[in-house]
Formats: C-alpha cells, structure tokens, sequence
C-alpha cells in the first residue's frame, strides 16, 4: 500500500510464539552485484550482448528483531546450464529492514539470455539473529542446519524459476525480476533453546505485483528541473562503494524532500537537490511501473539526511520520555565510519532544545516537544557503548531527530467513529506492554493508555471498520505532555475487511505424510491433515489467531483465480532447494509428484483470504517445505 509507512514492520506478537519463520533471507541480495559486472567468461560481455534487468527485493513478515548475515557470492543459472558468476566483497545484510519494503539491487546490465534460476552462497560464521522474547526482550539465536548442528561457515542456496516464466535479457526489453523472502515459511525458531533451524525459502517471479512501491538508495549523478527527474548510481542496502547500474527517479509537484535536514515539497526540493554535489547520497521512496518499470519518487532524502561520515545514526521506537531522555527501543546503530549493528534492549537517547527536529513528510516547525512514547525515530549524534555493561547511549543534543510514520494495531473499542479508540496489540511491531506512556498527557489522568489508545482519524473512511475487530493506523502521537482526549494523529488506516489472512501450520516428528489427503497431479485444492501437528497451527488476522484445532475441520486451501501476481513454492530442506510456481495447478502437480515417494511435510504457510463461513482458504502465495 503506498499511501503508507514504507516500511510497515508491525509484527502484532513477535517473538512471542514458536512458529515456521525467516531465512530465505539471502538470495537476492547478492543479485545487487550480478548485474554489475563480474568475472569468468560467462559473466563478461559485451554492451551489445546484454540488457537492463530491474530487480528487487522484499521480505514478508516474521518474528525477528535483526537477521544479519554476510553474502558471499552469487550463480545465475541459464537454460542450458552456463552460468554468470559473480564473487562480490563481502555485504552485510540485515534482512528484517526489508520487511514490507522493497529494495531496487540492481539496474544494471547482465549478460543476455534465458535464466532458470540463481544459487547464492552466505556465510554464517558472524550472523547475528535475534528475536524477541516473551517479555519484549532480546533473544540471540544460534542457527542450525535440519540436521541440529550449528551453522558456523557457508550455506548455498538454489531457487528455480517458474518453467513458464524464466527470466530472459536482451537488449530491447528491461526485465523485470522480484524476490520475496517468505520469512514466516522459511525457519523454525526455539526460542526457548535460543536456536533458528535454517530452512530456506524464497519466491521469485518476472511478473511482479502491480505498482510495487520500493526503495531505490544511490549516489546523485545529476538533476534535471526542467524533466522533472534526477539520476543515481543504484547502491543498494548499506553498501559504501560501487554501483549496480542506473536508474531515473521521476519526481512530481507533490513529492517531498529532505535534504541535509531541511524539508521541501515539489520544484524547491529537486531544485535544492540539484545544488547538492555529485555522489551525495539519496533514499528515495516511491512506485515502481509494471507497464514500464518507470520509478516515480513520493519521498526523498539526501545528504546528511540519509547518512554522514560526521555522524552516527540510531533508529528505533521510543518506550518512554523522561525529560529530555529518551528510552529506545528496537534500535539500529549505523556507525559513522561504516557498519551497522541491532542493539538489544534499551537505547537512552538525549535531546535538547538544539536538536534539530524534522517530522517524515511534512513542512514546518518541529521541536523535541514532538517527540512522544510510541513515535519512531531516526536520529543523528554520537552512540557510546559500555563494553562492561553492553549499555548504550545516544547522545542527539546537537543531532537531528526526524519523526518517521509510526503503525499500530488494535482492536476497535467503543463506537466506529473518529476519534477512535483502540486496544493497542502492537505498536511498531512491539509488545505495547513494554511502553510507559507517562507523562504523554497534559495530566497524569490523560496519559495515554494501551487498553484504551485514542486516535484522530479525520476525515478518513471508518466503513470497513468493527467493533472488535483489529484496525491498523499509521501516523504520529501527538506532542509528549499534551494529550487531552487524543494519543495519536492517524493518516491513514487499514481495516479488518483490507487485512491478508495467514495460514501457518507444522508437523512434528519429522514431517507428515499425509500432510495433505487425496492429494493427486490434478486436484484442484489442498486438504489438510491435522493429525500430529507441531507448535504452529492457526489463521493469523492482524493480531488476532484462529487455532486450527479449534475449528470443525481443517480448511481446505484453493489459488486465487483472480490474482494475477501469485507464488507457490515447494522448498526441500536438506537439498537447500526451492522451486517457484506461478500457477496453482503446475505447482499442485509438482507437489503431488514430490511427495509420491518418501518425502514429508514439515510445514505450510499461505497468505491470502479465509472466509470462515465455507472454511476455505483462497491463497495467492502458498509455501511448503518438504522434509527430504
């Protein structure tokens, strides 16, 4: 949804449950360097044998806090089975950033020809995985292989194409490439043990969803006033040197800038990021055509607004106020001299009247009044870390604060009208029970509360709304120490009716062979045994589970005929192999023929609508993972 936070990472419950998640976390990261350039004769030709390919990347949710490790090397696959190779420097990713965002890696040139898929190599000997607790802490976890044993070195991973959708270059077409890393499919967490089982599983497609929005990060090349438009070398991720390809960013009277700190809307920003110097680095947000892969920016960034080798910068939500000491929580430190690191527990954060204050897509006036409980932020200053005690601080008294849009999810309360009042169940994918709203009203006796959180919907649509039903809102609390009937100040807000249901379910004992009954080549659906299940099994909507086993009957999972972008996946978990599927029948039949033999089912995730009445499940993205 564009008109939202691009990054929505609320993850109502996170970490509070065991359940099928995250790796898959890796394959299209190391896709940023193959359309650079690379070596061995494969992976070197000339411009007149290759052609542009536009990729991206986009994680679905999960239960991490941080999921970083290193991508070492990466192998396109060709139809007849030559390969371009490419061996990058060493990049560090942490894939929960790109949790509900997506990430443009390349717009580069590759070698032209037909693809069928891409193996990637990571390197876990310095991942560092963390998930929340219970309690709203911090959970390291240690990753093992299906086999138990801890993953300390490399792991190569494979994803095949859908045979009727390969991915083919030449120089008179752009191609288009998109991954999905299907994190609530992909890995088993203990968090109890501390431990992840790494089990891979990733979507790929050449015909991506409609109008994606993205993230497109890179260094200015030059801006044109008069097209309305400014160009970048695409440097992806956190990456601090070289480029994969160019792209154009299109810009319109209504986008809005921020650029070394000051704000601006339309023809004053792209004319004041014209001024800047070539290479300054930019963060752009915006849509990305399926009809010509034209990228058109809703929101810029640039200079010290994006990053500085003066300054370190932290991101994260705030979970108190005292004064002018702010408790943080969920924190990424990016380092001034390069690198970054997710910092578990609190993070105090000190502001002062001199902290320059910027709120995420507005004009104005702002001060550190603006800053309340449950506002993310992202800031700049100097970080200190206490080796003894693993204490941070962040000292912003001369730094800059931007407001960035905040989500949270609650069950409506009350009457369906504006202001409306939420139950809170996740405030930036965070336990609400971690907040201290003190101090947020203009008396103690209108502090905020989480059982009964106001927001000032506006003029926004409430008809999809209900009374009991989880509704999400995206926007800025209201300044530290004045609310007076209002916590929150909602631009936009998802209802009920618009949340995607998920279907997550396991097996114990090593898998199920009768994970799905009557199961043949031409069957139309997918019947569920619920017999022997694992931990996981429920119907997730916004915060609220379903548990299967308190239904009648499982439900029965069918494709979505109507969808046009969809994903089906079958992953086998010692062959560290995934193929993709974009028709329900081509990957029903897969799945038949696989488990003929004597291969189980260990888990199962969909994503799509369940309609409670016929208890079927329509899913336009479905992911199983085998236990070969």
């Amino acid at each position: 949804m564009s008109s939202i936070s691009d990054r929505e990472n609320a993850h109502p419950g996170r970490g509070v449950r065991s359940r099928l998640i995250a790796l898959a976390a890796t394959l299209a990261t190391a896709l940023l360097t193959a359309c650079g350039g690379g070596s061995g004769d494969s992976s070197i030709a000339p411009a007149s044998e290759t052609g542009a390919a536009m990729i991206t990347l986009q994680d679905a949710a999960g239960d991490f806090q941080s999921y970083t490790v290193d991508v070492v090397s990466l192998k396109l696959t060709k139809a007849n089975g030559a390969t371009v190779e490419t061996v990058p420097a060493t990049t560090r990713v942490d894939f929960e950033q790109l949790v509900d965002l997506s990430e443009l890696i390349s717009a580069g040139q590759i070698p032209s020809g037909e693809y069928v898929g891409a193996t990637i190599t990571l390197d876990y000997g310095n991942a560092s995985i963390i998930a929340e607790d219970a309690n709203g802490g911090s959970e390291v976890l240690t990753p093992l292989d299906v086999n138990g044993n801890p993953l300390t070195g490399t792991l190569d991973l494979t994803v095949q194409l859908d045979n009727r959708h390969h991915l083919f270059i030449s120089r008179a077409r752009t191609a288009r490439l998109a991954f999905d890393f299907n994190l609530a499919a992909s890995n088993s967490v203990d968090v109890a043990n501390a431990t992840v089982t790494v089990s891979p599983m990733i979507q790929a497609t050449v015909v991506p969803p409609a109008d994606l929005a993205v993230r497109v990060r890179g260094t200015l090349v030059s801006a044109d006033t008069s097209a309305n438009t400014y160009t970048v070398n695409v440097r992806p991720f956190e990456l601090g040197s070289g480029a994969t390809g160019q792209v154009v960013v299109h810009t319109t009277d209504t986008t809005k800038y921020e650029i070394d700190g000051t704000a601006y809307t339309g023809a004053a920003g792209l004319a004041a990021l014209a001024a800047e110097p070539a290479a300054t680095i930019t963060a752009a947000f915006g849509l990305l055509s399926t009809s010509d892969f034209s990228f058109t920016a809703k929101r810029v960034y640039a200079g010290t607004s994006v990053e500085s080798n003066m300054t370190d910068r932290v991101r994260g939500v705030v979970t108190a106020r005292n004064g002018n000491l702010l408790t943080v929580r969920g924190a990424t430190l990016d380092r001034r001299a390069g690198g970054f690191e997710f910092l578990r527990g609190d993070v105090t954060v000190s502001v002062a009247d001199a902290t320059h204050v910027t709120e995420e897509g507005a004009t104005g006036n702002f001060g550190i009044g603006d800053i309340s409980v449950g506002q993310r932020i992202w800031a700049t200053g100097t970080a200190t870390i206490d080796d003894t005690t693993s204490t941070a601080t962040f000292d912003a008294t001369a730094g800059h604060v931007r407001l960035e849009i905040t989500p949270m999810w609650g069950l409506v309360t009350g009457t369906v009208s504006s202001p409306l009042t939420l139950d809170l169940r996740a405030i930036d994918g965070h336990n609400p029970a971690i907040f201290n709203f003190a101090g947020t009203g203009a008396t103690a006796a209108s502090d905020a509360s989480a059982a009964a959180y106001v927001a000032d919907t506006g003029t926004l649509d409430l008809s999809g709304l209900a009374v009991g039903a989880p509704a999400r809102v995206f926007g800025f609390p209201v300044p530290f120490g004045t609310a007076t009937g209002v916590d929150f100040n909602a631009q936009t807000l998802e209802s009920y009716s618009q949340v995607r249901n998920l279907l997550f379910l396991d097996w114990s004992g090593g898998g199920s062979a009768n994970a799905f009954p009557g199961l043949m080549a031409n069957s139309t659906a997918l019947d569920l045994s619920l017999d022997a299940v694992g931990r996981v099994h429920f119907i997730q909507t916004g915060p609220l589970h379903v548990d299967l086993l308190s239904l009648a009957s499982a439900p029965q999972i069918v494709g979505d005929a109507m969808a046009t972008n969809t994903a089906y996946v079958v992953g086998h978990a010692h062959a560290r192999h995934v193929e993709n599927y974009q028709a329900f029948g081509d990957f029903i039949a897969a799945l038949a023929g696989d488990l003929g033999g004597t291969q189980k089912v260990l888990g199962v995730v969909a994503n799509g609508s369940y309609d409670a009445n016929s208890n079927v499940f329509t899913a336009d993205q479905v992911a199983v993972l085998l236990n070969d």
